[in-house]
Formats: C-alpha cells, sequence, structure tokens
C-alpha cells in the first residue's frame, strides 16, 4: 500500500485489498464463518471515507472491507463481513427526516427517540444519552428493543449543521464496539465551500 487513501470516490469504490465492491453481494467476500463481531488490530493503519453526496468524513481501519451502492439517496456505506450482505449491514447512512415523518424536522432527539417505530423488528427504545464528538458533533447515542426483548444494537444520530432536514445515522451491527466508538468519534462534517463563478 503506502499511498494516501483519502480521495473522492466515483463510479467504483476501490478498496484497500485491491478489490472493487459495487452493488454486487459477493458470497466469498468473507468466509461464513468469521467471528460474530468484527475487531481490528491495534497497529492497523486508518483511513478516511468521504460522503458521494454530503459532506461527511469517517476514518476506519484499512482491514475493514467497505461497500458503496451507486444512485443511494442516503450516501449508504455498508460493511462487508461474513455472510451478511451489505445491503443488511449498513454502517452509515443519511436519514432524510421528512421523508420518515416531518414532524421530526429540526429535532433530531425527538427523532431518534421514534426511529424504532419505523421498522417491524423493533418495539421500543430502551435508553438515548446525548453527547458531542471529537469534531464538535452533537449526537444521540440510542438503544431500541427488539422482537425478542433484547437490545443487541447501538444506533447514533448526528445532528447536521445547518440542515434540520437530515440526520447521519451509525449503527454499529458487526463492529467491536471499541472500534465502533472510534469510527463515531471520528466523523467529521465539513461543508465543501461552493464555488463561486467567475466575474
Amino acid at each position: 500500500g503506502g499511498s494516501e487513501k483519502r480521495k473522492k470516490y466515483g463510479a467504483k469504490l476501490t478498496l484497500p485489498s485491491g478489490k472493487t465492491y459495487l452493488g454486487e453481494e459477493s458470497e466469498t467476500a468473507n468466509p461464513p464463518t468469521a467471528p460474530q463481531r468484527f475487531t481490528a488490530a491495534a497497529d492497523v493503519k486508518w483511513v478516511e471515507y468521504e460522503g458521494v453526496i454530503f459532506d461527511y468524513i469517517f476514518s476506519y481501519p484499512e482491514t475493514l472491507v467497505i461497500n458503496v451502492f451507486p444512485n443511494d439517496k442516503t450516501d449508504a456505506v455498508a460493511v462487508v463481513w461474513g455472510n451478511i450482505p451489505p445491503r443488511r449491514n449498513i454502517l452509515l447512512n443519511v436519514e432524510n427526516i421528512p421523508a420518515r415523518n416531518p414532524q421530526y424536522v429540526g429535532n433530531v432527539e425527538t427523532f431518534a427517540r421514534n426511529w424504532w417505530q419505523f421498522f417491524s423488528g423493533l418495539t421500543g427504545l430502551k435508553s438515548i444519552e446525548k453527547f458531542v464528538n471529537t469534531s464538535g458533533l452533537t449526537g444521540y447515542r440510542a438503544v431500541y428493543i427488539n422482537t425478542a426483548g433484547q437490545s443487541p444494537n447501538v444506533d447514533i444520530f448526528f445532528e447536521i449543521p445547518e440542515d434540520p432536514n437530515r440526520t447521519i445515522h451509525i449503527a454499529n451491527g458487526v463492529l467491536d464496539p471499541t472500534l465502533f466508538d472510534l469510527i463515531v468519534d471520528s466523523l467529521k462534517y465539513e461543508k465543501k465551500p461552493t464555488p463561486t463563478p467567475a466575474q
């Protein structure tokens, strides 16, 4: 490797392994016997990923294989791990609040409290906690209860500065909790300057 990995990804995303992942779901991406949680060694290099549509940036260990979906309006990034189809293993996406419920526009906390209602597999909210990550983004860490009465996942919803209609949603899915927290903490939202027309 060695070359710097921070760049805008176009139609295809080339991963550190050199493979290219599009919407195709490869059965051989990882052995079906992959351990339940993905974790990375402490000495693994971290690389940055920049949103294609939205101005988010986050860091992740280069051994984590990620997948993007061309033409996806939510700018979703998925984890490729085990035999789980990437579409069922979304790490990050940008939720359109009014599309889910217009009354939550401008209130990410209320949206996060009620997000479980949009999914038949969830029955309620177990806990919610407000926090601020290292780059100063305000987030809400929500834990929901599933139909089995368990709370296996953590969902994070970040407020996007000056955008009351959207929230950046990050879900831990198969990630080791410590690793997940580092990814959450690395998230930045940097509005790209709008090019000014030449006079």
